[in-house]
């Protein structure tokens, strides 16, 4: 890199030295086009220009583009995500945790999504009843425009439920459910972390999610298999 220009401004925010774009893309290996994005979404200050057409950008710039690229590369986090991060960690919070919750809540984000058209193709499902599965919120994925595995899987059992002569629309009671126990499970967790501190809240809802997560599959699965003992016992089902 060539040494840079006496002139350039005093640097705002840290002591180190002032970039150009052309600099600051040299250092990140971070596109122009890319960089200009951040900063329009407010994952990074607006740069310190000296005139209409000359930008310049602290040399603090470069770590924090290689925290968004660890954070879209290793975390698979979103920019909505990342800009919380972003600002957690600017208010002088350890992030780590919050970083840790983001992955027990959401999950790993897949490489190999499918798009819609993909999505039918593996499915069997047709546009038309993907439509109607993710108005009634039986398909629910984290990308609207993108579907990850667990997606398919629960696509395929769809494609399934028709071929047995049901509906969609007999099924609208698992979201509906859901709704109500995420609402309760909400409040609760509400009440538990009242008063704690920043790291107390995100080591507790990290904990709660998976006991909810638990809980949820025990209790339902365990009624599931009291309502089938009672079928056999009253000799429900049978020929």
């Amino acid at each position: 890199m060539k040494p840079l220009a006496q002139s350039r401004p005093d640097n705002p925010i840290d002591d180190g030295p002032m970039f150009k774009m052309k600099e600051l893309v040299e250092a990140t290996g971070i596109s122009k086009a890319t960089i200009l994005y951040y900063i329009n979404e407010g994952l990074l200050p607006k740069p310190v220009k000296t005139n209409t057409n000359v930008a310049f950008y602290p040399s603090s710039f470069v770590e924090k583009l290689e925290f968004i690229k660890q954070l879209q590369s290793r975390n698979r986090l979103s920019l909505a995500q990342i800009k919380v991060i972003i600002k957690e960690k600017e208010k002088g919070r350890e992030v780590t945790p919050l970083i840790e919750l983001n992955d027990v809540v959401f999950g790993q984000k897949e490489d190999n999504t499918l798009n819609r058209e993909q999505f039918c193709k593996n499915t069997g499902l047709s546009k038309k009843r993907v439509a109607d599965a993710l108005r009634l919120k039986l398909l629910n994925p984290k990308n609207k425009r993108q579907f990850d595995s667990e997606d398919v899987a629960v696509g395929r059992i769809l494609k399934r439920i028709l071929d047995l002569g049901l509906s969609f629309e007999e099924l609208e009671y698992y979201p509906r459910l859901a709704r109500q126990i995420v609402e309760q499970e909400t409040s609760i967790r509400r009440k538990v972390i009242k008063d704690k501190s920043f790291n107390e809240m995100l080591a507790l809802t990290m904990e709660m999610t998976g006991i909810a997560r638990s809980f949820r599959g025990y209790v339902i699965d365990r009624i599931f298999q009291e309502r089938v003992g009672k079928q056999k016992l009253n000799g429900e089902g049978s020929d």
